[in-house]
């Protein structure tokens, strides 16, 4: 895929100002102008072939059930699981050879699984216990360490390092998020960097920026670390955008823009509208960024398209509800 750099003029073409009544902020064209600033069209999503999908998948879920052999957990939700992660690996990372996409698919098998399951997972006492060294006595949990310690293989030392953290950031973010006292507990206008702070921890996105650059092919980490950061922000930002739909439906008052709207004294709508033009501007400043070393460069758009397809892509964000564009068709994951 060859992608053609074309720069956002976001100020001139941005489809909101300050003068607009929250109540004119619509959502479907808030998300449109998302797409705008980005330069994002169905053509330029990435590939994603049935035949590597199924091969994935049946590597994936042959290593995941192997650990539950003998236990009582249920098959089918590992399976579902798997299958979440696939499609991850596969829209993101379009590009990665096999072997590549099967550590990280692993990877992402625990983001879900962790995600959809904190709430019985024995995961509060996690990182204690890794570091004195006691059991888990969760089967997968289990194995968790053999996984990170995987990453090694493919990715240079710094990154997988970032991964193995994020890995453990999120462990406690997902406590964060299920804790009677926080869910509970009064938001303060003074506690500006609350949902930030929160945010940062709870999507692995240092896990999967690193993930772009493996070392077999990006073998010089200079060439792309400064950019992290901003990969970074840009999807947490993007995420939530695309998200913030179905989680309105779903009555969620906790997540980032709603915790932002509340402590900024802000409509939800006007949040978010900030957050679509720190997209572009992300946007345009990655490119920027890693336009002297062109593999970077297309590693970088390569995966940008395919993380917006995705999530277009997926009924679970319900945005044909919004009359967005899904390209291609909904995928059932």
């Amino acid at each position: 895929m060859v992608v053609q750099l074309t720069p956002t003029t976001l100020k001139s073409n941005f489809k909101f100002n300050r003068c607009q009544q929250d109540d004119e902020l619509d959502l479907r064209t808030i998300i449109e102008s998302m797409l705008e600033v980005v330069a994002y069209s169905p053509s330029k999503a990435p590939a994603v072939f049935k035949n590597t999908s199924d091969a994935l998948e049946k590597a994936i879920n042959e290593e995941v059930t192997s650990w539950y052999k003998g236990s009582s957990q249920d098959f089918a939700v590992l399976a579902d699981t798997t299958k979440k992660a696939v499609s991850t690996v596969q829209y993101f990372y379009s590009r990665h050879a096999f072997e590549v996409k099967f550590v990280f698919g692993l990877y992402t098998w625990f983001f879900f699984y962790i995600d959809d399951n904190a709430d019985w997972l024995p995961l509060e006492d996690y990182q204690r216990r890794h570091l004195f060294g006691e059991s888990e006595t969760e089967p997968g949990l289990r194995q968790f360490d053999k996984v990170l310690g995987r990453l090694y293989e493919h990715w240079d030392q710094l990154c997988a390092n970032t991964m193995v953290c994020a890995a453990f950031e999120f462990v406690t973010a997902s406590v964060l998020e299920i804790k009677k006292e926080i869910c509970e507990m009064k938001v303060q206008p003074t506690a500006l960097r609350w949902p930030t702070f929160l945010r940062a921890k709870s999507g692995m996105a240092p896990g999967f920026s690193c993930a772009i650059f493996p070392k077999h092919i990006h073998p010089d980490v200079a060439a792309y670390i400064q950019v992290l950061p901003d990969i970074d922000r840009f999807m947490c930002l993007v995420n939530d955008v695309l998200s913030f739909y179905k989680e309105e439906l779903a009555g969620e008052t906790t997540n980032y823009v709603q915790l932002s709207a509340r402590i900024e004294q802000k409509h939800s709508h006007r949040v978010l509208v900030e957050m679509v033009q720190e997209v572009g501007e992300l946007h345009d400043r990655i490119a920027a960024t890693l336009q002297e070393d062109p593999t970077a460069l297309q590693a970088w758009l390569t995966f940008e398209y395919g993380y917006i397809a995705w999530h277009l892509a997926l009924k679970r964000y319900k945005l044909s509800e919004l009359g967005v564009s899904q390209g291609d068709g909904e995928s059932e994951v």
